[in-house]
């Protein structure tokens, strides 16, 4: 089979996946059925879980992967969804008094957790640029110039590089709980998701300051993030350092996920220079995931430890799909079809093992060999989302359901490119 016609029929197994299993599952399962917005977690069984909080993250994801649907295919109930997050987001999970977005509602909608978490509040501006992107209209881009310039002054250290991890309700600085493992001042995942939200700002509004914090996490990661090895640093001091515990760590995940959002991000930025730094660090990135993260099935292992000596290799579901996305950028930026094949690979990895193929959506944790974890084990639970549960306040659409987008869009500019040539 020629590489063209290849190219397409992944095309339509991916949107299918899109349509028939992903965003189909979360119109079905995730609105409630007698509220105004979505439940909080749903089981295996597709009930939903009444007594589960409601997160600022899960929605967030919602009306991200909802309006980017909408965008791409109008007049299949997507827009629908899309107003209903929108609405959800920019309502509920307000804090009209002292700024920012709760963390967590519970099921009734009243505050569980007023804590203002930098990465939650990166989540918020990065899906109302997208609903902009699909429903461009003066409020929501007041929305996101407003929060912009609020988020900015919150969350920016002022002395040093980066941004505070969380805050109290009132904004001032919260150390007890940030999203890092030892509670460090600074981590990767808060800037990487502050990097995409802020390049989805600058994609719709072309503001200085924007374009100015935007190029700064550039090249925070650049300089301070990306290891020599082409593995990402996890956690930092204020100063930007990576701290002695998290020299250890390798996320394998996060690591493929980096590589093409940091890709994207330079790309909307435009900056010729930064570009041309960026593109061998990111294939360095891949590489390095390709070497020791991906099985020889293609499934992504979740993280090694012990400066590589110990791989933990259960594989999640939001691994695998950035797995797709990261080495299909690779493929694209060098036509290496090493990276092509990994991307296939991975993809059988998925619909072998991942897909819950009869009831629905994906497991959100699998064994090496590819079985899923169906209950939440006491001696290996996840940090943050259940293995008992097909929703939950981590578990959500954006990272599969983006992945699906995602590889159809790159898909389609590569056959175009063929058929230019």
């Amino acid at each position: 089979m020629s590489l063209k016609s290849e190219l397409s029929n992944y095309q339509e197994i991916f949107t299918n996946e899109l349509h028939d299993n992903i965003l189909s599952y979360w119109m079905k399962y995730g609105v409630e059925k007698d509220g105004l917005g979505f439940y909080g977690a749903v089981d295996l069984n597709n009930e939903p879980v009444l007594s589960a909080n409601k997160t600022s993250v899960l929605n967030a994801r919602i009306l991200w992967t909802f309006a980017a649907a909408a965008e791409k295919y109008p007049g299949k109930g997507y827009d629908e969804i899309a107003h209903k997050a929108f609405r959800v987001v920019s309502e509920d999970f307000a804090d009209q008094e002292h700024g920012g977005f709760y963390m967590e509602l519970n099921s009734d909608n009243q505050v569980a957790n007023d804590i203002k978490h930098t990465y939650a509040q990166a989540f918020v501006i990065y899906s109302l640029s997208k609903y902009y992107e699909f429903n461009p209209i003066t409020e929501v881009m007041d929305k996101v110039q407003d929060f912009f310039y609020f988020l900015d002054k919150k969350t920016k250290d002022p002395e040093h590089k980066g941004y505070y991890e969380s805050f109290t309700r009132n904004w001032n600085i919260y150390e007890e709980n940030r999203m890092a493992d030892n509670n460090e001042p600074k981590s990767m995942n808060t800037h990487l998701h502050l990097l995409e939200a802020y390049a989805a700002v600058y994609k719709i509004w072309k503001d200085d300051l924007v374009k100015q914090r935007l190029s700064e996490l550039l090249g925070i990661f650049i300089n301070n993030i990306i290891r020599e090895d082409g593995h990402l640093g996890i956690f930092f001091t204020e100063e930007f350092t990576e701290t002695d515990s998290s020299k250890a760590i390798c996320s394998f995940g996060h690591d493929i996920e980096a590589s093409w959002l940091i890709w994207e991000a330079a790309e909307i930025l435009g900056d010729t220079s930064i570009i041309a730094e960026i593109k061998p660090l990111i294939l360095k990135m891949a590489d390095a995931v390709l070497r020791v993260g991906v099985d020889k099935d293609g499934g992504l292992f979740l993280e090694s430890t012990r400066y590589g000596s110990h791989v933990r290799t259960n594989k999640h579901w939001w691994l695998q799909a950035e797995n797709l996305v990261g080495f299909m950028n690779s493929f694209q930026l060098t036509g290496d079809p090493l990276y092509w094949d990994t991307v296939k690979l991975s993809w059988d990895f998925i619909d072998k093992h991942v897909i819950d193929h009869e009831g629905g959506e994906w497991f959100t944790k699998v064994n090496r060999l590819g079985k899923p974890y169906l209950i939440e084990p006491e001696n290996d639970p996840s940090p943050y989302y259940r293995n008992n549960w097909k929703i939950d306040p981590w578990k959500c659409p954006y990272h599969n359901g983006r992945a699906m987008i995602e590889l159809t869009h790159r898909i389609s500019r590569l056959l175009d490119i063929k058929q230019e040539s």
